[in-house]
């Protein structure tokens, strides 16, 4: 029976080596930058450049769909490509085209796609911000599922189909605008968007064209939506700068969907700002901001009053507050030591006096038995 044992925990063993191996393998393959490869793709042409890292499509029409992931011409770069650039003509984005490009980051689509297939960016984990050109029309099942670092996505007018799933799983997604008239918005799309934060719809959008499930375990729905008619997903900041009580300048800003801005405010002698930059990332919904300077001499003003009335604070403890407490902490001590000493010196003296009441007693005792043997 132990040699059985043993020879199995062996095998067990074996097999934990072997896994290993294969998994430090598989990492390190998919660290490494892919060769440059170039190839065709029916009427389309694709050029990998392992330089820049960047995957380019050229030609015109519609790209073939892909039966599953394995079978995309280009899957060598699936790990390699941090960009994608289709070129002008492309009409369509196949199935499963780019899916699980785990390293892409950026893309840059054509003026005249309309199609987004079913799967075609899904699990693409470094993916940041979606801005899809007019014309599109059609996001397909999935199409963005998985995109775990999207944060902004931005689907023109122009689109009229939202597949089931296409944005479900973007857990970091927080800005989501649609400024279209979907006739549809599928099951689960965005499942389990915990991040989302800016939902923003067509004043039109009515919520019977949304499914009952499209928002599950998301962390707002389209109750909670912005209605709009900006159908550029572009955002207006408007700064205010207010000087006692009056507005002094003013500044408008306009940031395409998706951009991060950082407006410095601008300085005023003997005045400070309650902001220094105004900073956000534009959602398609108008921002308006005000800046409030404050005198610098008002400031003085309330340093002195606070600094006046800083005595009626607490005050800290005092050197000879702390040796007072000592002394006080030492006499307690030995006043409690006394005691206990003087009740100590009580009981040894009633023990002595026990004693010698018992040694007195005695010779009563023994004369007690002479005088009886005397009385004999």
């Amino acid at each position: 029976m132990k040699k059985r044992f043993g020879w199995i925990r062996a095998v067990a063993i074996l097999l934990l080596v072997v896994l290993m191996t294969l998994t430090f393998a598989s990492c390190g393959s998919s660290g490494g930058n892919a060769e440059s490869a170039s190839g065709t793709h029916g009427a389309l042409s694709w050029n990998y450049d392992k330089d820049t890292k960047t995957l380019t499509l050229t030609g015109s029409g519609a790209m073939a769909d892909f039966g599953d992931a394995d079978a995309v011409l280009w899957a060598q770069v699936r790990t390699s490509a941090e960009k994608l650039v289709l070129g002008e003509g492309i009409t369509t984005i196949g199935n499963y085209a780019f899916y699980a490009m785990s390293a892409l980051k950026e893309m840059s689509l054509p003026s005249t796609l309309t199609v987004i297939g079913t799967q075609s960016f899904a699990f693409c984990g470094a993916l940041n911000t979606v801005s899809l050109p007019l014309g599109v029309t059609t996001i397909g099942e999935s199409a963005f599922e998985g995109c775990g670092a999207l944060t902004a996505v931005y689907l023109p007018a122009s689109v009229t189909v939202v597949g089931d799933r296409s944005f479900a799983f973007c857990y970091s997604m927080s800005n989501f605008m649609m400024t279209g008239e979907p006739s549809s918005i599928g099951h689960w799309t965005f499942k389990n968007c915990r991040s989302l934060d800016k939902l923003v719809f067509r004043t039109s959008m009515t919520a019977d064209r949304i499914a009952e499930d499209a928002f599950e375990g998301a962390r707002k729905s389209f109750a909670d939506a912005t209605l709009t008619d900006n159908e550029t997903g572009a955002t207006r900041v408007l700064i205010r700068y207010v000087v006692n009580g009056e507005v002094v300048e003013t500044k408008s800003e306009t940031y395409e969907y998706g951009t991060d801005y950082s407006i410095p405010t601008p300085t005023r002698e003997g005045y400070t700002a309650d902001q220094l930059t105004v900073t956000g990332t534009a959602n398609g919904a108008a921002r308006d901001v005000t800046v409030t300077y404050t005198s610098d001499a008002v400031k003085e003003e309330e340093t002195e009053t606070v600094t006046e009335e800083a005595p009626e604070e607490d005050e800290p403890v005092s050197a000879m507050t702390i040796f007072s407490i000592v002394i006080m902490a030492v006499v307690l001590i030995g006043i409690a030591v006394g005691a206990f000493l003087l009740l100590r010196s009580d009981k040894k003296d009633s023990k002595k006096g026990s004693t010698v009441k018992k040694k007195t007693q005695a010779p009563t005792g023994k004369s007690g038995k002479s005088g009886k043997k005397s009385g004999k």
